[in-house]
């Protein structure tokens, strides 16, 4: 018995979902483009059709194919939330937030409207409604993964990196192992300095996804800065084999032979990417790094000054550069570098930290005083900040306050020799502070 094109197009959208829940995408998008074909008028088959579209990358095409099941069906909630997320993925966020506020206007209760408006949010850099919004989603559904994981990009953006760790376990506890949730919580360990913790993660992450080169050189990010130089060059290796050279692939390779300083090789490798990609970011520091080992100090300062001009974005590669900068004695690049670091993350204590240092360094102390209270008032618990804050009261004249901030950091670590020699230097300065001031009152009368 034949069927009729209609039934075999019903069967094809069937296989196309089995299809989608085995992530089959290729194949699901054949049955999908074969049934849409026969029947074209059915808005639930297009918005498959989107969502297959916006799994391969093909953003354009997915958005067309949700708003021709729109066309069919104004309210259809899932099309608008698909066409939102597509929308999301190229960048236009007030029209994807236009068109999941459509959706709650028709369904009040229907929490992806609520959940992909905390990653709109977040991305706009609008970080106190991404907040709202979280808690707003989880009225609906307490327990929603792509809420958790939204919300830890708002807070990884923020600096507050100890909460998003906690919302990127709870979203592999929901949600099961997924390999971009393992590889964001390794990067996120790896900001908050813990090494070895982001280190086990990337390893789940690439036994997940092990050919998945981004993965790859970020881990053989965290290796080099773990100084496993073997391992880095083992990764390295199976990178190469799944296809061709890329700007990525040499710019790693620059990192490692840094690390084992060879310095010579590591330039070529280096300006091998910029070929492949003059946009990538971090080459040029790294070649700035170079340039210093050698006491190439003029060179160092052009690459600075030509990653300077690509305005990197990250948050560890804007503290890097700011510190090389300061290494090279340009201050004020460096202060603007850190400015704008604590601007978008105002949680970070390192940034913070590291104006204040920074700053003291142009001669403009109060400023850098007032950075390094930001950083306390992160990390109550930072001995390096408090001491850098002895320094700068001490050049301020201002005793009574560098003397309350040695003691407060004696209690956090009584043995520390650097502050020791400050204890030294307060105790010499203490009685020619009081002899000034006689003089001056002298002087008055």
């Amino acid at each position: 018995m034949s069927h009729s094109p209609w039934t075999d197009a019903e069967d094809r959208v069937r296989r196309a979902r089995r299809l989608i829940d085995e992530r089959r995408w290729p194949e699901a998008l054949e049955h999908l483009r074969a049934a849409v074909a026969v029947n074209g008028y059915n808005a639930d088959w297009h918005v498959y059709l989107g969502r297959v579209l916006d799994e391969l990358g093909r953003h354009d095409e997915a958005i067309e194919a949700c708003e021709r099941a729109l066309k069919i069906e104004p309210d259809h909630l899932h099309g608008l939330n698909h066409l939102g997320v597509s929308l999301l993925h190229i960048g236009r966020h007030e029209a994807a937030i236009d068109a999941f506020e459509r959706a709650q206007a028709i369904d009040g209760t229907f929490e992806p409207a609520y959940c992909n408006r905390i990653r709109c949010y977040a991305e706009l850099g609008d970080h106190q409604a991404a907040e709202e919004m979280f808690y707003t989603a989880r009225l609906y559904r307490e327990q929603c993964p792509a809420c958790y994981f939204n919300i830890a990009q708002s807070l990884i953006a923020r600096g507050d990196h100890d909460r998003a760790i906690y919302c990127l376990h709870k979203t592999i506890d929901l949600a099961g192992d997924d390999v971009r949730v393992r590889a964001r919580l390794a990067e996120t360990l790896r900001q908050r300095g813990l090494l070895e913790q982001a280190r086990r993660h990337y390893l789940q992450g690439l036994r997940l996804s092990p050919d998945d080169v981004a993965i790859t050189l970020d881990y053989v990010g965290l290796l080099v800065q773990m100084r496993r130089f073997d391992e880095a060059d083992t990764r390295l290796a199976h990178a190469t084999t799944l296809g061709p050279a890329t700007a990525g692939l040499c710019a790693a390779r620059g990192a490692v032979l840094i690390g084992r300083n060879r310095l010579d090789l590591a330039a070529d490798a280096l300006k091998a990417a910029l070929q492949l990609d003059p946009t990538l970011a971090g080459a040029n520091l790294m070649l700035a790094q170079v340039a210093v080992r050698q006491d190439r100090i003029p060179d160092a300062k052009a690459h600075l000054r030509a990653e300077l001009l690509l305005r990197p974005g990250g948050g560890p590669l804007l503290l890097d550069l700011a510190n090389m900068l300061v290494d090279v004695d340009e201050l004020r690049p460096a202060v603007a570098c850190l400015r704008r670091l604590t601007t978008a993350e105002p949680r970070n204590a390192k940034a913070w930290q590291n104006l204040a240092v920074a700053e003291c360094l142009r001669g403009r102390r109060e400023r850098g005083i007032a950075a390094g209270v930001e950083a306390l008032a992160i990390d109550p618990g930072s001995v390096a900040v408090r001491h850098n804050l002895v320094l700068a009261y001490l050049e301020l004249g201002n005793l009574p306050a560098a003397t309350a901030q040695l003691a407060t950091a004696f209690k956090l670590s009584p043995r520390d020799r650097a502050l020791k020699k400050l204890q030294l230097r307060l105790m010499f300065t203490r009685p020619w502070k009081i002899v000034a001031e006689c003089w001056r009152r002298c002087w008055q009368r």
